[in-house]
C-alpha cells in the first residue's frame, strides 16, 4: 500500500518538512545537553586525577566519540527504554577491578614494582575486552560483522598481546621513567606553591608523605584487607596514569556508539519515515544513518566543551573525596565494560547511570562509605527520579499539540 502511495504521490511528505527541520533542531540540543552531561563521564575520572589535561580530553573525546558513533552506533538506533540495573553492574565490575588491584598492587611492600609487573597484565585485559565487544558483530563497513565469535576472540586476544609484549618489552623501561618524571614534575609544582603560600592545587598536603603500607597494615588479617583503607603510593599511581588514559579512550570510544544512538534514534525515525515510508527498514546500510550519527556526535562534543567542566567537577571533586589514577582506571573500565556489553546485546542504558555507580562503588571499596559523598548521590538519584516523570509530561504535551495541527 505504501509503495502505491510513493508511486502515485512522490511528494506526499512535502507538508511535513518543518516538522523534520524542527526534528534536527531538538535533537541537536538533546546531543548537546547529553555532550555537556554523559561525555563528561569519560574523561571526568582522568580529569579529576590529574592524568590528562582538559584540553586533552576534548581533543581526545571529539576523536573517539565520533569513531564510536559511526563505527557502532546504528546497533542501539532500534530501541530507546529505561534503564535501572546498569549502575549497580557496572559498580560491581568498578568494584571487583578495584579490589584486584588493591591486593594484587597495594598491600605489597613494593607497589611501585608490583605496579610496574602487572601494568602490562591489566594493559591486555583492557584491550581484550573493549576490542572483543568492538569486534563481534561489528562495523559492516569494516567486514567485522562476517567474522565468528572465535575469530573476533582471537583478533581481541591478539592485540591486547601484542599491547601487553609492548610494555613489557619494548617500552619496558618507558614506563618506570615515565612514572618517575610525572612524579617529580607533580613534587616540584605542590612544593613552589607550598613555598608561595598555596595549598597544593588539586592534591592533599598528605599526599607529600610516602605511605608504608606495611607500617600501616601489617598486622590486619588477609580478610580485613577488604575493608581496610590502603593509602596509595604516589608514584604507583603514576604508573597507572598510562593505563587509565587507554582506559577513558576505550570508555569515549563506547559512550559514542551508545549514548550517540540513543539521542539520534528519534531523528533517524522522523528521517527515515520521510525519505522513504519506513521507520528502520534499511538503517543499518543507509549512509545517511551515519550521517546523522555525526551529526549527534558533533552536537555532543560541543556540549561538552562548552559546558562539560561542570558536570567534571561534580563528578571527580563533589561526589568522591579521592580520585586517583588507580580508581578512575577501576571505574572506566567497569564502565566501558557495561556499556560495551550491553550495547553487543541491543539493551540501551546510560554512561551516567554506569558511571555513577562505578563511582560509589569504588569510593566504597576504597575506603568504605566515607569515600563517597552520599549527599551528593542522593541528588543525582533524585533528578534522576525527576527526568522520568517530566520527559513523560513534556511528551504527552508535545504530542497531543501537534496532533491538533497535523
Amino acid at each position: 500500500m505504501l509503495d502505491i502511495l510513493l508511486e502515485y504521490a512522490p511528494n506526499w511528505t512535502d507538508p511535513l518538512t518543518w516538522l523534520v527541520v524542527v526534528a534536527f533542531v531538538f535533537a541537536f540540543f538533546v546531543s548537546y545537553g547529553m555532550g555537556a552531561n554523559d561525555s563528561c563521564n569519560d574523561w571526568g575520572p582522568a580529569v579529576g586525577a590529574g592524568t590528562v589535561k582538559l584540553w586533552q580530553a576534548y581533543v581526545l573525546s571529539a576523536i573517539l566519540n565520533v569513531l564510536g558513533a559511526v563505527l557502532l552506533g546504528y546497533k542501539i538506533v532500534k530501541i530507546v527504554v529505561s534503564w535501572f540495573i546498569s549502575p549497580v553492574i557496572a559498580g560491581i565490575f568498578a568494584g571487583g577491578m578495584y579490589y584486584i588491584v588493591k591486593y594484587s598492587v597495594l598491600i605489597r611492600k613494593d607497589t611501585f614494582k608490583w605496579a610496574l609487573r602487572l601494568c602490562p597484565i591489566f594493559m591486555c585485559f583492557t584491550l581484550v575486552v573493549n576490542l572483543y565487544a568492538c569486534i563481534f558483530d561489528g562495523s559492516k563497513y569494516l567486514g567485522l560483522d562476517k567474522l565468528n565469535w572465535w575469530e573476533a576472540l582471537l583478533l581481541s586476544v591478539a592485540i591486547g598481546v601484542a599491547g601487553w609484549a609492548l610494555l613489557t618489552f619494548p617500552l619496558k623501561n618507558w614506563l618506570p621513567n615515565r612514572a618517575r618524571r610525572l612524579y617529580d614534575e607533580e613534587t616540584k609544582k605542590i612544593q613552589i606553591r607550598l613555598e608561595s603560600g598555596k595549598p597544593p592545587k588539586g592534591h592533599k598536603i598528605k599526599d607529600m608523605r610516602e605511605p608504608d603500607v606495611q607500617d600501616n597494615i601489617k598486622d590486619l588479617p588477609w580478610y580485613r584487607y577488604f575493608w581496610a583503607y590502603v593509602p596509595e603510593d604516589r608514584l604507583t599511581k603514576k604508573v597507572f596514569n598510562t593505563l587509565q588514559i587507554v582506559s577513558s579512550s576505550m570508555l569515549t570510544f563506547t559512550h559514542g556508539a551508545n549514548d550517540t544512538g540513543n539521542t539520534i534514534s528519534p531523528l533517524l525515525a522522523i528521517w527515515l519515515c520521510y525519505e522513504s515510508g519506513y521507520a528502520f527498514g534499511n538503517a543499518e546500510t543507509r549512509d545517511d544513518t551515519q550521517l546523522l550519527l555525526g551529526y549527534g556526535s558533533f552536537a555532543m562534543i560541543f556540549g561538552f566543551v562548552t559546558l562539560g567542566h561542570r558536570t567534571i567537577k561534580l563528578l571527580a571533586h563533589e561526589m568522591t573525596i579521592d580520585m586517583s589514577p588507580i580508581s578512575g582506571f577501576c571505574i572506566e573500565v567497569g564502565t566501558a565494560f557495561t556499556v560495551l556489553v550491553c550495547v553487543k546485546f541491543g539493551i540501551p542504558i546510560s554512561s551516567t547511570h554506569c558511571t555513577v555507580g562505578a563511582v560509589v562503588f569504588v569510593g566504597i571499596a576504597k575506603s568504605t562509605s566515607e569515600g563517597v559523598s552520599f549527599a551528593t548521590f542522593r541528588k543525582i538519584c533524585l533528578f534522576w527520579l525527576l527526568c522520568f516523570p517530566m520527559s513523560a509530561v513534556i511528551g504527552i504535551v508535545t504530542t497531543v499539540i501537534l496532533q491538533q495541527f497535523l
